[in-house]
């Protein structure tokens, strides 16, 4: 069985209804987006702020098919305030924004 892609594009093409428009843009945003998500939870030192960040960027990553960054949200969410979840949360998201950048719509 083949591995998971870092983005499932079937995931994401279901969620915009085919527009090939609106799933670049949805992209576009995801990234720009968890990039602020990721800096303001390396800054963050209130613990209810450390879960919103994590559970919007779990929330958002699911909605595309980033279900590896999802995930690491979802530990970081429910490991408030251990930066180490970081560290996994922002390799996800590396290996999905290159896959994105690799695999332009």
């Amino acid at each position: 069985m083949a591995a998971a892609k870092p983005v499932d594009y079937r995931h994401l093409e279901t969620q915009a209804a085919g527009d090939l428009g609106v799933m670049r843009e949805v992209l576009a945003l995801f990234l720009t987006h968890s990039e602020q998500v990721i800096a303001e939870l390396e800054r963050t030192s209130d613990a209810k702020t450390w879960k919103q960040w994590a559970h919007t960027l779990k929330g958002s990553a699911r909605g595309i098919g980033a279900f590896a960054v999802a995930e690491a949200a979802a530990v970081a969410e429910h490991h408030l305030m251990d930066k180490s979840k970081l560290e996994p949360l922002k390799l996800a998201f590396a290996e999905a924004r290159a896959y994105i950048g690799h695999n332009p719509l």
